[in-house]
């Protein structure tokens, strides 16, 4: 996560009940579906100190 630049596309199967809740998230914070699910990973890897919290301005 050096650049901030997203490079790679991934793809998750997720049940009924997970895309819900993300869809709902997404339509809170009016962003894409993508776009929640790469912050909720992001938010994971940061609380498993997998990654650095980024500075938020």
């Amino acid at each position: 996560m050096s650049d901030g630049k997203k490079h790679t596309t991934i793809g998750v199967r997720v049940d009924d009940e997970l895309l819900a809740i993300i869809q709902s998230l997404a339509e809170d914070d009016d962003r894409p579906i993508a776009s929640m699910a790469r912050k909720l990973i992001v938010e994971a890897l940061e609380a498993r100190k997998a990654i650095r919290p980024k500075r938020r301005k």
